[in-house]
């Protein structure tokens, strides 16, 4: 079982990380991008296919953009010392949970109730 200094620095290297996967993807969709030269002499299916990538693109960097977010969000309450507490029953998040999930914000009773309304 990691400590919570560990759990602080894994945090803090998975923002990094994220960062540099945001940046990486930010610049992908440029790439595909239709051009008015490419509208003349491409396919349909090459236009499409184009579009795809795109879009594509652009849903892993808003995904990558909401894990930023909540990593974010953890180290703020490393900060605020209120991290590994469920925000839900005011209890410690048990440290599996917080091994398996760094970013957690609820334990996992807490958790369940509101993954069986969302289904």
């Amino acid at each position: 079982m990691r400590s919570l200094d560990e759990l602080k620095l894994r945090l803090e290297e998975e923002r990094q990380r994220l960062r540099a996967d945001i940046d990486a993807v930010a610049k992908r969709p440029a790439e595909y991008r239709p051009t008015v030269e490419s509208y003349y002499g491409n396919h349909l299916a090459d236009a499409g296919t184009d579009t795809f990538e795109e879009e594509k693109a652009l849903a892993l960097e808003a995904h990558l953009v909401g894990l930023l977010g909540k990593v974010d969000e953890a180290l703020r309450r490393f900060e605020q010392g209120t991290y590994g507490i469920c925000e839900e029953c005011g209890q410690p998040i048990p440290p599996e949970r917080l091994e398996a999930l760094p970013y957690a914000t609820t334990c996992l009773k807490c958790r369940q109730p509101t993954a069986r309304r969302a289904r």
